[in-house]
């Protein structure tokens, strides 16, 4: 299979992914604009066995085509296509720097790795840092329950407690701090719940559905927010940083929302959240909060809680 084939099956695969139904005129448009390409009906009914053939359930006999159920291209890529892998690794790294496909990097990192790798590549100038992440295997299927807008029968297992199983309907795949989260609504609860990924031993996608609020702007709530965790408040921080660190916050910055407000000092509007205390703790004596009142408390009594364990003692 060539590159220009297989970047006309990803065009079509783009319009049928919708569950609508296409006719042949409206496909070969979508190729023409995505490819710049334009092919005759029969090259298009070419193209739509080709997709028939790696698994999607597409009707024949009919004036238009569509999917019958949801049908994932790019995870059937990676299992049947035996040609040129490095012309469909090329493709995915195209499509995966966008928006509409963040979450399919454990797709292009298993296409890479059945690469045979140069010394050239083996050489690299570019380092990143390494960290094995369990529930990793997951974001495939869990992106494509995203984009079908599924509902998922989730097996949970909490650290220390018995596992159980959560009906989620499925928003957003978030990284943070070397964790992947599942952000979703949960059957009886009314509001956002976040699932981390290793905590997931198993899932599928289930026909049952459950109300929730769709108008609710989830996206905001995260956009306001250090992490994953949905506690605490919204609230104003004004802090107060040391000679030595204050240049390295304004060149890397804690959140979005951080100005300059004074000497040394910048404001945030962020959630109360765990990540945010971690995220303070870390600077040690080199932060100070100013604002609100009730956040430095915690923090002064945290860091006393600390320093205690460090009294003088011959005994661990």
């Amino acid at each position: 299979m060539d590159k220009k084939r297989l970047e006309r099956l990803f065009a079509i695969h783009q319009k049928l992914r919708t569950m609508q139904a296409y006719n042949a005129q409206t496909l070969i448009g979508a190729i023409a604009e995505k490819v710049e390409q334009h092919i005759s009906d029969r090259t298009l009914r070419d193209d739509i066995q080709d997709l028939r053939d790696m698994g999607a359930e597409i009707p024949k006999g009919k004036k238009s085509y569509r999917y019958v159920h949801p049908f994932s291209f790019l995870e059937k890529l990676d299992d049947s296509y035996y040609g040129s892998l490095n012309e469909a690794v090329a493709l995915l790294r195209q499509v995966s720097k966008t928006k509409e496909f963040l979450g399919l990097e454990d797709i292009l990192l298993r296409l890479e790795q059945r690469l045979s790798l140069t010394e050239a590549e083996k050489n690299t100038a570019i380092a990143f840092e390494e960290v094995a992440l369990k529930g990793k295997e997951h974001l495939p299927k869990l992106y494509q329950a995203i984009q079908n807008r599924c509902f998922v029968r989730v097996n949970y297992e909490p650290f220390g407690k018995t596992n159980y199983q959560r009906h989620i309907f499925p928003l957003l795949l978030k990284e943070y701090n070397n964790r992947w989260f599942l952000i979703g609504w949960e059957n009886g609860k009314n509001d956002i719940q976040n699932l981390p990924l290793d905590r997931i031993e198993n899932f599928h996608e289930t026909q049952e559905n459950f109300s929730y609020d769709k108008f609710f702007d989830w996206r905001e709530r995260f956009n306001n927010m250090i992490g994953t965790t949905l506690e605490g408040t919204l609230e104003t921080l004004t802090l107060r940083f040391s000679d030595n660190r204050f240049p390295y916050v304004m060149t890397k910055k804690l959140h979005h929302s951080q100005q300059l407000v004074g000497e040394r000092m910048i404001s945030i509007r962020v959630y109360t959240n765990r990540e945010l205390m971690s995220k303070i703790l870390e600077f040690g004596m080199d932060i100070e909060v100013l604002e609100p009142k009730e956040l430095r408390q915690k923090i002064a009594e945290t860091l006393r809680s600390a320093s205690a364990m460090y009294v003088c003692s011959d005994e661990y």
